[in-house]
Order: C-alpha cells, then sequence, then structure tokens
C-alpha cells in the first residue's frame, strides 16, 4: 500500500506525496508558479525541495525518510527519484567529545 501524505503551504496550497512501490514519490499539486532549475523546485509559497535532501524533514512525515535524488516532470506534478536513507541506529559517533587532534 502507497503512504499519501498532504502538505500545506504558507498560501494554503495543498500538495500531496505519495511513496510509490519503487522508493520513488510522486508529488501533485498546482505548480502554475513556481520555480525550478537542474537540482530545486519551488512552488509558490513551498515546500521548497532540492536534490540530496531528506523529504521527511521538509514534509515532516517520518515514513518518507528518503533522499532526493532528481525530478520527473509528469502530468499531474513530479516524480521525485528517491534513494533510501541508510544509517546504523547504533552508530553514536556524533555524540563523542570532540577534540582538535
Amino acid at each position: 500500500m502507497n503512504k499519501k501524505v498532504a502538505y500545506e503551504n504558507r498560501y494554503g496550497d495543498v500538495y500531496t506525496f505519495t511513496k510509490q512501490e519503487d522508493g520513488n514519490v510522486l508529488w501533485e499539486g498546482n505548480f502554475e508558479h513556481m520555480r525550478a532549475g537542474d537540482n530545486f523546485i519551488d512552488p509558490a509559497g513551498g515546500p521548497y525541495l532540492k536534490v540530496g535532501q531528506m523529504l521527511s524533514h521538509i514534509i515532516w512525515f517520518d515514513e518518507f525518510n528518503v533522499i532526493v535524488e532528481s525530478f520527473e516532470r509528469i502530468d499531474t506534478g513530479y516524480l521525485i527519484k528517491c534513494k533510501e536513507h541508510e544509517y546504523d541506529p547504533n552508530d553514536m559517533s556524533h555524540l563523542r567529545e570532540r577534540t582538535d587532534d
């Protein structure tokens, strides 16, 4: 079953994000007024998404812990090509005391 979440931007526009079986994410909504570049998509009012971001940090939904790799324009919006966020839950190296040596 595909996970789906709605995101409301600062102008009240609603975008939906649907995780596909292959791990990519379908992003649908009104893209009439937007900016886009090689590595980002920015509809008026947000959300601003760029390559390298973890999607869950933008749409605030843990089921979307994937890294944005690229965007593909489709009729209803964008297909966000993603890769899984790989981490070791037992790695606590970020908590070690930092030293100058």
